[in-house]
């Protein structure tokens, strides 16, 4: 209901994916755009689906260049729509991580990719950027914007992103002594941090910041802790039994 704003990151990747559709179209090369936000609607109720495409219509790119990944009923249509992808048919893809990560096969011509939202876990991200940084694409180099709003919810998602990623590498990882993660996907917002986060207050940006610090310096305490009661056991047990043996060889 609000007016559109023409800076909005909407309107930015529109302006993005229409400059890169109209430079390579000699090359025909493809684009996807990853939305998690909202679903194309039929019944004319806003949807940035449509609203995108609507947009690139009006600039000048054919309707069957743009297609929604939501179009494709079944596995047989899926199949036929990325192969139209990849032959450089249809040259802008939309769809949303669960529909389009995994599985899908349209590197062929892939030059860009857009992610217009954050998604919840770090793998997803992982599984959006598999879609074009693959084997098989044609290009030599491809692009992958990420579109984020100033003082909005989307620092917030990052963060979020970013924190469950540490977890994630410090279980993954022998070297930091971490043995118990926290349930990163169990923490929330009060309502005044959402207030804080949607008037854009900076002392937030550095909440998060002593945040990150904090777990930093818990670890490397942990990590000090860890060798400083293995260098005592040593003095305690081993080294006396290395002691006595040597002296014994002696």
């Amino acid at each position: 209901m609000l007016p559109d704003d023409p800076d909005s990151k909407v309107n930015v990747c529109i302006k993005n994916i229409f400059a890169i559709w109209d430079k390579t179209r000699d090359e025909r090369s493809a684009q996807v755009v990853f939305c998690d936000m909202s679903t194309p609607k039929s019944d004319g109720e806003f949807s940035i689906y449509t609203d995108i495409k609507e947009k690139l219509l009006s600039m000048g790119v054919p309707k069957d260049e743009i297609a929604f990944i939501h179009d494709a009923n079944n596995e047989k249509q899926k199949d036929e729509m990325f192969e139209k992808v990849r032959k450089g048919e249809i040259r802008v893809l939309l769809g949303s991580t669960q529909k389009c990560g995994a599985g899908t096969n349209i590197q062929n011509k892939l030059v860009a990719l857009h992610d217009l939202d954050v998604p919840w876990r770090p793998s997803d991200l992982e599984q959006r950027a598999g879609r074009i940084v693959r084997q098989g694409n044609e290009n030599k180099e491809v692009n992958i914007y990420r579109y984020v709003t100033e003082n909005t919810f989307d620092s917030y998602l990052w963060q979020t992103i970013e924190n469950k990623q540490k977890f994630i590498s410090q279980i993954m990882t022998s070297k930091t002594p971490v043995r118990v993660a926290e349930d990163v996907d169990e923490s929330t917002l009060s309502y005044a941090e959402i207030k804080a986060l949607a008037t854009g207050n900076p002392l937030i940006k550095e909440k998060m910041d002593l945040d990150i610090e904090v777990t930093k310096l818990k670890m490397l305490e942990a990590n000090y802790k860890s060798n400083r009661y293995t260098l005592e056991d040593k003095i305690l047990k081993t080294y006396p039994k290395e002691i006595a043996r040597l002296e014994e060889n002696i």
